[in-house]
Formats: C-alpha cells, sequence, structure tokens
C-alpha cells in the first residue's frame, strides 16, 4: 500500500519541532498503514476523509486522511479545533 502526503500535511509535519509530537505523528500514521479503517469515517462533505485520534503528550490530536484501495493519503493533522477547516 503506498503513503501519500498533500503539501499541507507536509508543511505541517516539517514545522514539527518537539520530538514526542513527530513520535506521536509517526505512530498515528504506522496504525493507520496498519488497519486503514481504524479512523472515524467522517460525515456530510467530508465523507471520503476519516479522522484518527491520538495524543502527542497531554494534547489531543487528529490525523485526517483519506483511504484508496491501494493508497492512503494523508491530508491533515493537528488539534480538533479548526482542523476540519480547509
Amino acid at each position: 500500500m503506498r503513503l501519500l502526503e498533500t503539501a499541507k500535511f507536509k508543511k505541517q509535519r516539517e514545522k514539527l519541532r518537539s520530538d514526542l509530537e513527530r513520535q506521536a505523528l509517526k505512530k498515528a500514521v504506522s496504525e493507520v498503514m496498519e488497519n486503514p479503517l481504524a479512523g472515524k469515517k467522517l460525515k456530510g462533505e467530508l465523507s471520503p476523509f476519516r479522522s484518527l485520534r491520538f495524543s502527542a503528550g497531554s494534547l489531543s490530536q487528529r490525523l485526517i486522511y483519506q483511504h484508496e484501495s491501494d493508497a492512503i493519503i494523508l491530508i491533515s493533522f493537528g488539534p480538533r479545533q479548526g482542523i476540519y477547516k480547509s
């Protein structure tokens, strides 16, 4: 299975400064690779996407991704507030 990331996701990932946040994100991505249906299916206009909750220390985060037949596309990540807005 291929792992792709959007430009927005790449930019967010490159801005991470804390090793704790990097490790938490890496673990969440690994979980999605092992089980693409692990995240909650979103509704409405966001229905093509899934959201997986993960934590970086005391911070609760969401990983937004899309599962296609042969690929997982990483869309965005961050705290719940504002994550679902483009």
